[in-house]
């Protein structure tokens, strides 16, 4: 009696140590038993930043802030004092000189060219936003909140000798 029971318990053991699973099954487990690793994929290398592209500006102070308003207008306006812009409209053309703290374009189809900002916010849509310089050697923080809007860096105006 003994023995069949030692040979039953041996039985029971030796049954439960095997792995019955197919071998398919055995390789699904695999991929997903531990953490994956995730992929890696390189971020793209930044272009540097040519000093030639550089606009300074003291940043201590901000001006006062610069409104446009109105559809179809043409326009140039100045930051001198590290100003916020605010165009407000339709189908306007606006020339920004110096450095801004920010500019916000609200309305469609408004072209921007400015030397540069910190900050670029477009709440419309179809705008065109040129900057050529980067205020305090930083690249500008660009909110676009709407579709079909272009913002780009150009090249800066050449210096007339």
């Amino acid at each position: 009696m003994k023995t069949v029971a030692l040979l039953c318990l041996l039985s029971v053991s030796f049954l439960t140590s095997c792995d019955l699973r197919s071998d398919t099954a055995k390789r699904e487990m695999e991929k997903f038993s531990g953490t994956p690793t995730p992929t890696r994929t390189p971020m793209p290398a930044e272009i540097p930043i040519d000093p030639a592209d550089v606009i300074r500006a003291e940043t201590d102070v901000p001006g006062e802030t610069i409104s446009v308003a109105g559809s179809s207008l043409k326009r140039t306006i100045s930051c001198s004092k590290f100003n916020r812009v605010m165009i407000n409209g339709s189908r306007n053309v606006i020339s920004v000189k110096g450095a801004c703290k920010s500019i916000m374009v609200n309305g469609d189809g408004n072209q921007l060219i400015s030397d540069g900002a910190v900050e670029f916010v477009i709440n419309g849509e179809t705008n065109t936003v040129n900057y050529s310089r980067f205020v305090n050697g930083k690249r500008p923080i660009v909110s676009d909140n709407a579709g079909g809007n272009v913002i780009e860096k150009t090249s800066p105006p050449k210096a007339v000798k």
